[in-house]
């Protein structure tokens, strides 16, 4: 060792080695880096497809063009992505009918970024001949019962055949089976015959209906502290009716609008019971019934604004509702109590008792009030509701520097329709809102008035991608009874504010006394605005409203709509789009309205 040691310290070759060593390492990581970092950028071309709907097929499955911002790193790996693509759109040609379609795949490696180039002559496409339906062993089923004729089915004679539209035609023999009494219904043979000779196609299918069911007993699992009366009451279907599948996605729907579960299963038994019945399993996990919530808002006319927020989604076992928000702005001060009970005397009935208790002040007044209201809703339909009940406010109000007390007593009516898709997010359908209420103040004043209000919004998808929707809302109101400044000023119309006509302050709009808003007996807001989703995340708003109160019931001629329009930013999240609105005012009036407005909320505006 010693030996070693000294032969190694003599040695005057050992720096220059080490020198190499690590020059050479330097080097081949140099190399190997810059090797990585070698890709071949390329463009593609898919020439001779006229059919927008397949050009757009193989547009959607085409590595070459949904990697294309990730290319390969050699020219060997992008004929192999080319090949893969070449071999899917031999499958789509097929697909949608091309039976005699031929494809020719060039990669031009010589130009940069380099050229793929599918060349592909699609060949006519095969019509269908005919197309048969055999309902197997159940001799009284007719196509005429299910509804499934060829036409309806999209596979009449004559018509373009596509694989598609052949796979949705046995869903629908299925489903139709099943909405029928079959629950263990099935396709047992389908067939395609392709002929080359006059380019058409014969297809057939065979189902298997099997046995016909009745419904048979319910069993529910999953409850800890939810009586299982609530989900039984839900159940649309009487044990020993005729079973039918749509009957049990109803029920899952409607267990899924209870709020109370944060699992849901309804499934049909595996065979027939001895009575020929099937069983139906019900199967839930509840979810925790209390919360604890605190939102914030800001609006350059309100200022800041925060809530918190109580709730108890199963109060006494069966779905009833406590809720408790109190609200801390520059506006308002105040605490709100809700209770909802489901199910009042009817399955499609609900009672609603509400109480809040506040300070509100805006520039148009201070009301210092309690409002008690008892409401019995029922819904006519999945869309429509209607509703009526009691009312009771005592307000302290403050306005010009005068002082009032009301003891008003309401009997409010309600109307909703909402065929909209989406609470927070609507991209098509419409909404409707009607409210009405006649007042008589108890006070000894011998007031009576009664005040309406309309609001309808609609909502028009124009383009799917980019997504574009236009949204457009127009309110009413309208107060009777009473001259204008015997009503209470918290009961008056009042426009502007983030909710109302934006690029204006909140309550600014209508009849004034020098500085301070006085409120109208009617009042008239437009709103059109258009939303474009840029990313899945982000999207933009151009928005236009128009709006005014006015002194009487119908507007006099020297009372004008004030415009204003701005721009927002949408910010996509799971539970609704976070919204940042920017306004201006186009009728802007000295010394009242800032130069802008900034809107800052949780969901669309309307």
């Amino acid at each position: 060792m010693d030996i070693w040691k000294r032969s190694l310290g003599n040695n005057r070759l050992l720096p220059s080695l080490l020198a190499g060593l690590i020059l050479t390492g330097i080097l081949l990581f140099t190399h190997f880096a810059t090797a990585a970092d070698i890709t071949i950028p390329y463009e593609v071309e898919i020439k001779g497809v006229e059919d927008r709907e397949l050009l757009k097929g193989m547009e959607d499955i085409a590595d070459t063009v949904g990697l294309k911002d990730n290319p390969p790193a050699t020219v060997a790996l992008l004929k192999r992505r080319a090949d893969r693509d070449k071999e899917q759109f031999e499958r789509l040609l097929r697909a949608m009918g091309y039976y005699s379609g031929r494809i020719e795949v060039d990669v031009d490696q010589d130009d940069r970024p380099a050229k793929v180039v599918f060349h592909i002559e699609t060949g006519p496409v095969y019509l269908l001949k005919s197309f048969d339906l055999n309902l197997g062993d159940q001799p009284e089923l007719k196509q005429e019962d299910l509804l499934l004729s060829p036409d309806r089915l999209g596979l009449g004679p004559g018509t373009p055949f596509r694989a598609g539209q052949f796979l949705n035609a046995e869903k629908k023999v299925i489903e139709n089976l099943q909405m029928m009494g079959f629950p263990f219904a099935k396709i047992s043979e389908r067939r395609v015959v392709v002929d080359h000779g006059d380019r058409t196609v014969t297809a057939a299918l065979r189902a298997a209906p099997g046995p016909t069911a009745q419904f048979g007993r319910v069993e529910v699992t999953g409850l800890e502290s939810t009586n299982e009366t609530i989900i039984r009451r839900k159940i649309p279907w009487k044990e020993g009716d005729r079973y039918n599948e749509v009957l049990l996605e109803l029920l899952h729907k409607d267990l899924v609008e209870l709020g109370l579960f944060s699992t849901i299963a309804v499934s049909h038994g595996e065979s027939l019971d001895e009575e020929g019945r099937l069983p139906v399993r019900v199967a839930v996990k509840e979810r925790k019934y209390k919360s604890v919530g605190a939102g914030i808002s800001y609006r350059s006319d309100e200022k800041l604004g925060v809530n918190f927020s109580w709730e108890n989604r199963n109060l006494l076992g069966e779905g009833e509702r406590l809720g408790v928000v109190a609200t801390f702005s520059d506006l308002t001060y105040a605490a709100e109590a809700s209770f909802r009970r489901p199910s009042f005397f009817r399955e499609d009935q609900a009672l609603t008792l509400s109480s809040r208790l506040a300070e509100d002040k805006p520039d148009a007044y201070t009301s210092r009030n309690l409002a008690n209201s008892a409401l019995v809703v029922r819904d006519v339909t999945k869309a429509l509701k209607i509703g009526g009940g009691l009312g009771f406010k005592h307000a302290r109000i403050t306005q010009l520097g005068e002082s009032e007390d009301f003891n008003l007593v309401s009997l409010p009516l309600q109307l909703s329709w909402d065929r909209s898709d989406d609470l927070l997010d609507p991209t098509k359908g419409g909404r409707l809102g009607l409210q009405f209420a006649p007042y008589m103040d108890l006070s000894g004043k011998d007031l009576q008035f009664s005040k309406g209000k309309l609001n309808y919004g609609h909502y028009l998808k124009v383009f799917r991608s980019p997504s574009i929707v236009l949204a457009g809302r127009v309110t009413m109101g309208a107060l009777s009874g009473a001259e204008r400044l015997e009503i209470p000023a918290d009961e008056r119309f009042y426009g502007g504010g983030g909710g109302s006509v934006r690029g204006y302050a909140y309550q600014s709009l209508g009849p004034r006394v020098g500085a301070v808003p006085t409120g109208g007996k009617s009042l008239l807001e437009v709103s059109l605005e258009t939303r474009v989703r840029v990313t899945e995340k982000i999207g933009l708003a151009f928005f236009m409203d128009g709006g005014n109160a006015f002194e009487d019931i119908t507007p006099s001629s020297g009372e004008e709509l004030f415009w204003g329009a701005g721009v927002g930013v949408r910010y996509f999240t799971p539970i609704g789009p976070f919204r940042f609105d920017v306004a201006m005012p186009l009728d802007r009036r000295d010394g009242l309205d800032d130069a802008f407005q900034i809107y800052i909320s949780l969901g669309q505006s309307f």
